[in-house]
């Protein structure tokens, strides 16, 4: 057999890929997988009487709105894979100025997923807002980006942190959106990487801020005391005079002891526990979707099933599996959605939306009701938080229709629509 070297191997890919969708196939993973899944659903159907009871064995879920394949290489080095949807052909008769019309839309996935868990959604929000505007397209332009480490973007030798894959994003949206006013929206732990991104980018940039079941610590409003040096994420003696881990970071956080998650046996370890962890999760991909799916099994189908498969496969992704293991302690969301105040370094606020299915299995639905409870508190007027009760960890995708209509009635709160 030929052996591909690692970054040859995703080279590769990216070329199938964009080969496939310039002669009209399927250019993603999951479009690739329901597209041989219906070939061959034609094929048995054609060849046994009982046609009812394949339809029902195949049946899709909600339906999809496959995104165009697109490659950008990330700081000229890392080549990352991300999706577009255009903007409805009447977007731009919305307004001439561009000061009603929605803004563009980024979309950012959660750990192990990729940016064709998006397809759903966009599909819905299309859907409504068409109904919604008597018939007219003014969709804005969605863009949905894998991580790096994730989907079919490179996955090289790194030490993968939330604030990697933050930088990433705030590079994606000055590069390749070029800054364009945009909504953020992120799911599980993309919610707190688009948080963080959305705040260093400001509201002249991002208008807007979705967070769906996101990853991140939340603190009580009514009893969050703000940073505290030397208190406690490292216990190192005070040197310094910090109002925010923002500042504390920004000086390279002299406060806390230094950052060592494996400080005897390194990066080898975690790609061994990685390794193992891919090992004993593959076979089980599917059953384990139950837990996040468990409202909405249909549309847990082989496209899905095979979008997480193929990354679980992909050259280095147990380095990636392993990094779960050691990410960096996340600045409190607290602080990082108070960055408009003074105190935050921010150049205004922006509206913020959490969707919260209150069936997170993942989490557990005691805690997605606490966190949401807590979100209510967090900004009463600036933060709306939309509960789905049968809704799981992944609502965009779990109860597209739903979180589609949360985001358009929330829509006019941002800025520029």
């Amino acid at each position: 057999h030929d052996v591909a070297e690692w970054r040859e191997w995703f080279s590769l890919l990216a070329e199938r890929s964009l080969t496939m969708q310039e002669g009209g196939m399927p250019a993603t993973s999951g479009g690739e997988r329901m597209r041989d899944v219906a070939v061959a659903a034609e094929e048995t159907k054609a060849n046994i009487e009982d046609g009812d009871r394949v339809d029902a064995e195949l049946r899709e879920g909600d339906p999809r709105e496959e995104g165009r394949v697109n490659y950008w290489r990330w700081k000229g080095q890392h080549l990352v894979r991300y999706l577009t949807w255009p903007a409805g052909e009447d977007y731009d008769d919305e307004d001439a100025d561009g000061e009603s019309r929605a803004p563009a839309i980024l979309l950012v996935h959660g750990f192990a997923a990729s940016a064709e868990q998006w397809s759903r959604l966009v599909h819905s929000l299309r859907a409504q807002t068409i109904s919604q505007n008597g018939g007219r397209d003014v969709t804005p332009p969605i863009y949905a980006v894998d991580l790096l480490g994730f989907g079919h973007s490179e996955k090289p030798g790194l030490s993968y942190t939330q604030y990697l894959w933050e930088s990433q994003l705030i590079d994606f949206a000055l590069e390749v959106m070029e800054a364009t006013p945009m909504i953020m929206a992120g799911n599980s732990i993309g919610g707190g990487i688009s948080a963080g991104a959305a705040a260093s980018l400001g509201s002249k940039i991002v208008r807007g801020l979705v967070l769906c079941n996101t990853a991140g610590i939340l603190e009580d409003p009514d009893s969050y005391g703000g940073y505290e040096a030397g208190s406690g994420r490292g216990g190192s003696e005070t040197r310094g005079n910090h109002k925010s881990f923002t500042e504390a970071a920004l000086e390279g956080n002299p406060d806390e002891a230094p950052y060592a998650p494996v400080p005897l046996i390194g990066n080898n370890a975690l790609d061994a526990f990685g390794t193992g962890i891919v090992k004993l999760i593959y076979p089980q991909i599917e059953d384990r979707l139950s837990v996040i799916y468990g409202n909405r099994m249909e549309n847990a189908d082989p496209g899905v099933v095979y979008a997480i498969q193929q990354g679980a496969a992909s050259p280095g992704s147990a380095n990636v599996i392993g990094s779960g293991q050691k990410l960096a302690p996340n600045i409190p969301l607290n602080e990082i959605l108070a960055c408009a105040d003074d105190e935050g370094g921010g150049d205004g606020e922006f509206p913020v939306l959490v969707v919260m299915g209150l069936d997170d299995r993942v989490s557990s639905p005691q805690v997605a009701k606490k966190r949401a409870e807590l979100f209510s508190r967090l900004s009463p007027g600036r933060v709306v938080v939309e509960e789905i009760e049968d809704a799981g960890h992944c609502p965009h995708d779990d109860a597209p229709e739903r979180v589609a209509s949360a985001v358009l009635r929330w829509l006019p709160r941002c800025s520029g629509t």
